[in-house]
């Protein structure tokens, strides 16, 4: 566009960051939109990852889906970013994900698109270990759509095996703010730690919000899963998950600031009476977004 006032022409007029503030930290935040009360704008994030992933199907139909829209927080000068009246920080659109607002397969993650420039900075890591997290504060477990891609199955695999070797270790990062709502179960505490524990598949998809399949593969994966008595269970001496931990040079730090989540007790309340609700309704049905879960 050569005139500024073209440009202008092509503005939109409403607020942004449009939705719910959910995360955040130092250099980036994440907002909930709703696709039902924010169509227009959501349409607009599905065709825009059009764009980037072949596989991409849905791009009307998006009522029953929640985008979670990541931003970096950019200084007041940046040219090209967005200034939000409340706080005047400026905003860079990074990336989303979408999911479901009711899945039957438990899904957490229909769609994840991390713009280029933004590649290799760790956001696609961010955006799966947010997902996880919304999970856990439903008290639910879930993963992504499938199928994979082959670039989303390497980045989740990665995730897996940071959180299901912090889960054996005792050192899973814990936000009490919002533990309580995981329906009563006891988590594990970092207080609780032992030179050897065990552990069932149930309760590691527990502390972690990851299905059981995939906890069962990421054991097998790294070589710690054990069978007692004809049941799968993980028994293992904190040098063999450190020995683990160095030879597949797994990095057990996450991405995220847990003390960067803000949790809102009424909309929690809201969407576990939603599940409830559609789970109970023998006529309901789900739309499936098509799209496999591409990672960057």
């Amino acid at each position: 566009m050569r005139h500024r006032e073209t440009l202008d022409s092509h503005a939109c007029p409403d607020p942004f960051p449009r939705g719910r503030r959910v995360y955040e930290d130092a250099t980036s935040a994440l907002f909930e939109v709703d696709g039902k009360a924010h169509t227009l704008y959501c349409q607009n994030l599905c065709l825009l990852s059009k764009l980037f992933l072949d596989q991409k199907t849905i791009y009307y139909d998006i009522g029953g889906f929640l985008f979670y829209v990541l931003l970096s927080k950019q200084p007041a000068t940046a040219v090209g970013s967005f200034s939000s009246p409340a706080d005047a920080t400026e905003y860079t659109f990074v990336g989303y994900f979408s999911k479901e607002k009711s899945s039957v397969e438990r899904n957490n993650l229909a769609c994840i698109l991390v713009l280029p420039p933004f590649r290799g900075q760790s956001y696609g890591q961010l955006l799966i270990e947010l997902s996880y997290e919304l999970t856990k504060m439903e008290g639910t477990i879930g993963g992504p759509e499938q199928p994979l891609s082959s670039q989303g199955f390497h980045s989740y695999r990665s995730y897996w095996r940071r959180a299901i070797v912090q889960a054996l270790l005792g050192v899973l990062p814990q936000a009490e703010k919002y533990l309580r709502h995981s329906c009563g179960r006891k988590q594990h505490s970092s207080e609780d730690v032992v030179e050897q524990r065990v552990f069932s598949l149930s309760r590691l998809a527990q502390l972690t919000g990851i299905r059981i399949e995939d906890v069962l593969f990421t054991l097998e994966d790294l070589g710690l899963l054990g069978n007692w008595h004809g049941k799968h269970m993980v028994c293992i001496a904190d040098d063999t998950i450190q020995q683990v931990i160095s030879t597949r040079r797994i990095n057990p730090g996450m991405r995220m600031d847990f003390n960067g989540l803000q949790v809102d007790d009424d909309a929690i309340q809201e969407s576990l009476s939603e599940q409830e609700s559609d789970d109970s309704d023998p006529n309901s049905s789900n739309s499936d977004s098509g799209s496999s879960a591409d990672s960057s």
